[in-house]
């Protein structure tokens, strides 16, 4: 197992993370409202895309843009622009 892999398991979300209330996930945040990624509510594979992405636990994310239908959305994340699918978004824990 890599560093980045070891990394990446260790911040998928807890029952714990989930249960406390304070975590919501990135799909559910308004447009405009800054967060901090908190966690990965997903298996090793696909947080581990988002990671290379940019989603870094700790990393400030705020939504730019939502499409038409609600599907895709932009958000800015570490400097730059990236687009996700609703479902790749609800995957993401933040701290608002």
């Amino acid at each position: 197992m890599s560093l980045v892999e070891r990394f990446v398991s260790r911040r998928c979300a807890t029952a714990q993370a989930l249960a406390d209330g304070t975590t919501r996930s990135l799909d559910t945040l308004p447009v405009g409202v800054a967060a901090t990624i908190a966690a990965f509510d997903s298996d090793d594979a696909v947080a581990r895309r988002l990671f290379d992405l940019g989603f870094m636990p700790g990393e400030p994310v705020v939504p730019l843009r939502r499409a038409p239908l609600g599907d895709p959305l932009m958000f800015r994340v570490g400097g730059i622009e990236i687009v996700l699918r609703r479902a790749e978004a609800r995957r993401i824990l933040v701290a608002a």
